[in-house]
């Protein structure tokens, strides 16, 4: 079973010709592992999986488990749009102590059977332990309960990444499933609720300019002080929403660099942030506390 409590969905620092920046993913890493993540998820939604060139792929993966050291677990993304393409980068990742994140394909429409032999078949292709990611914004199907169940008959498929409440809810209600499946929740504007629920495996990617933050909440979690949490979570989703209507990329970009961590983490296509939306995003840092 993981871990309780925070996953940070990593950024992925590029250079102007796409290069990965290996001490500027370094020292992200251990900001996050300094702020008490329980574990890293690489390459995901907001690493930019899909952005990422296929040449730095598996660099990518050695950066990072380097770094991480086997402190805290290290899932990698590994969705692609054809079992084969998935089965690419299984070969990567089977070489390195790693979980592994799959959605279903992405880019042709999909039904039941074909979402789930794509699932099934990467699971087949890897020893490693191996995460869902419910993500119908990206993926062309949504699972659901009974996929999920039929899913986790699969030894070495552990738990699912959902922001589905929802399914959630069924997931750690059912006694259906196999004990060492864990729900994980991403939808960081019900995480308190989902705390007072029981859920206890929060994963965001906004958690990565955040990590004096999340760092704070983990803490008033685990001491059963929920209100100080709220306080703290709400803080940061009002933050999130302004990057939003600044552009998130740009000004998660921004954030990142404000940070200390240089590099590109939008997609190569964003414009570049302007001037009024760059003071925003630091304006936004210091009133979290963050630099």
């Amino acid at each position: 079973m993981l871990k309780q409590g925070f996953y940070c969905a990593l950024g992925t620092p590029l250079d102007k010709d796409g290069n990965i920046i290996a001490e500027s993913l370094a020292s992200h890493i251990e900001s996050q592992i300094e702020a008490g993540v329980s574990g890293l998820l690489l390459m995901g939604t907001m690493g930019m999986l899909g952005c990422v060139r296929e040449s730095q792929y598996r660099e990518t993966v050695k950066i990072a488990v380097e770094a991480v050291k086997g402190r805290v677990p290290l899932m990698v993304g590994a969705a692609d749009n054809s079992i084969a393409r998935i089965k690419d980068r299984l070969n990567v990742l089977n070489e390195y102590d790693v979980a592994v994140v799959v959605t279903a394909p992405y880019y042709f429409a999909l039904n039941k059977e074909t979402a789930l032999n794509s699932l099934k078949a990467a699971a087949e292709g890897t020893s490693k332990e191996l995460y869902l990611y419910d993500h119908p914004y990206t993926a062309r199907y949504k699972l659901n309960f009974d996929d999920v169940l039929e899913l986790s008959q699969i030894s070495n498929v552990k738990g699912i990444k959902t922001g589905d409440p929802v399914l959630l809810k069924a997931l750690l209600d059912t006694t259906e499933i196999k004990k060492d499946f864990t729900p994980i929740f991403s939808n960081s504007d019900l995480f308190a609720m989902g705390w007072a629920y029981g859920v206890r495996h929060l994963l965001d990617g906004i958690f990565a300019c955040f990590p004096k933050t999340i760092k704070d909440i983990g803490a008033a979690l685990v001491a059963g002080n929920l209100e100080e949490a709220k306080l703290k979570l709400n803080l940061m989703m009002a933050s999130r929403d302004k990057m939003f209507a600044g552009g998130i990329w740009p000004m998660f970009s921004k954030a990142m660099n404000l940070l200390g961590f240089p590099g590109n983490f939008a997609p190569d296509y964003e414009p570049a942030l302007d001037t009024q939306n760059a003071k925003l995003m630091e304006e936004i840092l210091k009133s979290m506390n963050e630099v």
